[in-house]
């Protein structure tokens, strides 16, 4: 399992590469524009590997645009990150960032929960397109949140899951146990509601499982 801290604008740069993070996410859709010249730049020499990330208005992000414009915005990041979030609707983009050498995570975010039989069908979607699927789910009930473990420790590939929301959000801490890959986590602003801090998590990981919190 992984922490991702993620930048969501220019003058968080810093202070999140300082806290150590496995991987630090570029929320390019959160960055404001005229600043992407000078994040590409920094990015160039950054000694943690990244994520570059265009999330869509759909999925809870702030880009409205289409896989055009997504592909100006990631192109300038991609030489100099190892993974590129691509959504469902920009899933043409793949064959492109795989060819400049980055690995897709294939996401999802949603503002509910599926049935099981529902989760897999999605899982097999978004292989299909990327290397590490990513669902986001928002569970309802002990049952939901249960049944989103359950589908977490079926996986028998690598796969990210996590909790969309304040409610339920101690699934966050609880899905790295059972085999998510990656844990998002904020250092200063958060990228979307309910993220745990990065020294939180850290600390979780200690008291829950220690063997794997180094």
């Amino acid at each position: 399992m992984q922490l991702v801290a993620p930048v969501t604008g220019l003058d968080d740069l810093e202070v999140v590469v300082a806290a150590q993070p496995d991987l630090v996410e570029l929320r390019l859709d959160l960055v404001d524009r005229s600043d992407h010249p000078e994040l590409a730049a920094r990015c160039a020499s950054l000694p943690v590997p990244l994520i570059a990330t265009v999330r869509s208005t759909g999925e809870g992000g702030g880009f409205a645009g289409g896989a055009g414009d997504c592909t100006r915005l990631l192109a300038p990041f991609l030489p100099h990150s190892r993974y590129v979030d691509l959504e469902r609707g920009f899933r043409s983009l793949a064959p492109a960032c795989r060819a400049v050498g980055c690995r897709v995570i294939a996401s999802v975010h949603l503002a509910t929960m599926l049935p099981l039989s529902e989760l897999f069908g999605l899982e097999r979607d978004l292989r299909s397109y990327g290397d590490l699927p990513k669902l986001v789910l928002a569970p309802s009930s002990d049952d939901d949140l249960l049944d989103l473990i359950s589908f977490t420790r079926a996986a028998t590939r690598p796969i990210c899951t996590s909790i969309a929301g304040t409610g339920y959000r101690h699934g966050r801490a609880l899905l790295p146990l059972f085999g998510s890959a990656l844990a998002y986590c904020a250092v200063g602003r958060p990228s979307s509601p309910g993220q745990y801090t990065l020294a939180e998590m850290r600390e979780l990981m200690r008291l829950l499982c220690p063997e794997r919190s180094d």
